[in-house]
């Protein structure tokens, strides 16, 4: 275990505030569904695809290659999904956390982060399975430079170290390498919402009903209510996840110039990537996932082994190191399908079976 400082303790206090934890989390919606809009866009609206793309922020990443996995052969790819709140808006006159990541210098504490997502898209691109990383995962924490520092919550690696840490931290974890990163704000998730007229989510308690932007922030942030705390959380973020995936899919978004320009500049007015992923590459990408739709999306949460007290770090999650590791390996050798198939219930619900 490596050193832990007051400084460091503070910060990562700082990161366990949850009142905007859906704000940040529920953020994660917008790299999938640009990459959705972007491959069915694709010949249509080329001009407003690569219009839209040019806003999009690049990432400095420090890390010595000596310190990471070796590349994959594969053709599959390893994206890791961040997100964090203290937006522009919630910081008047302030960086947002895009312009923040973007610059290189990143403000340790500022941020505090609970949204970590590692998307796993099949090498023949028919399937995507995402997995989520519960925001109190007990692990190794590195830093920027590739270096182990101490053994607490993994929401702490983005928010002491910024985005080198985290992936780090997540490559370390997982064994995996981590292609590429894509950070995503909440300042537009309202936008978004709105952008699309307002999304269509079922639930159990509930049934089916139409969220706008601000009943939709609602919903992803309640904090008390939810069966199961913070798990259960984790289902409701991906439960409009996949919501918000079948409203971009509707062809009344994707045949209306007017709704697709301004989904397009929500999404991409609120995302950072790494400065290695090229404009070119993410118009292949969403050329070569043309024909997904939303069930060709698993969500699933890696597994744990319940929940546990840290002297220092609090109520923290286990991870079930074992089956977890198999379940990266399934990803290396990109057979996660055989892996879920024999693991159920790590999966996402059906919408009537989450609250």
């Amino acid at each position: 275990m490596g050193e832990h400082t007051a400084g460091a303790d503070e910060a990562v206090d700082g990161a366990e505030d949850s009142r905007g934890f859906f704000r940040r989390h529920s953020w994660l919606t917008a790299f999938l569904a640009l990459i959705t809009v972007l491959a069915l866009a694709v010949g249509v609206f080329a001009y407003m695809l690569n219009h839209s793309l040019t806003n999009i922020e690049r990432v400095p990443v420090t890390l010595n290659e000596s310190v990471r996995p070796a590349p994959d052969d594969s053709e599959a790819l390893n994206i890791l999904l961040l997100g964090a709140d203290a937006g522009s808006e919630r910081n008047p006159g302030g960086n947002s956390i895009l312009e923040d990541a973007a610059s290189g210098k990143w403000p340790t504490g500022k941020y505090r982060s609970d949204a970590t997502m590692l998307v796993h898209i099949s090498a023949d691109r028919k399937t995507t399975y995402i997995a989520s990383i519960p925001r109190d995962s007990y692990v190794p924490v590195f830093d920027d430079t590739g270096r182990q520092r101490e053994n607490t919550k993994i929401n702490a690696a983005l928010s002491l170290y910024g985005p080198s840490g985290a992936i780090s931290t997540v490559e370390n974890l997982t064994g995996l390498r981590i292609d590429h990163l894509a950070m995503v704000d909440w300042d537009g998730f309202e936008d978004i919402t709105n952008a699309l007229g307002g999304v269509k989510i079922t639930t159990a308690s509930e049934g089916t009903r139409e969220l706008n932007g601000k009943e939709a922030l609602n919903y992803v942030r309640e904090r008390y209510s939810v069966p199961g705390g913070d798990f259960g959380r984790v289902k409701r973020q991906q439960n409009f996840l996949r919501s918000m995936m079948i409203a971009i899919l509707d062809r009344g978004t994707l045949t209306n110039p007017l709704k697709l320009r301004s989904t397009l500049s929500a999404i991409t007015n609120n995302i950072a990537v790494d400065e290695d992923w090229s404009n070119s590459s993410i118009r292949s990408l969403a050329i070569s996932m043309r024909s997904t739709r939303a069930n060709d999306v698993t969500f699933m949460t890696i597994p744990t082994n319940g929940t546990g007290t840290d002297p220092v770090a609090g109520s923290i999650v286990n991870v079930d190191y074992e089956l977890s590791d198999q379940l990266f390996q399934a990803m290396r050798d990109d057979t996660v399908g055989a892996f879920v198939d024999s693991n159920p219930d790590l999966l996402l619900g059906s919408p009537t079976e989450v609250d």
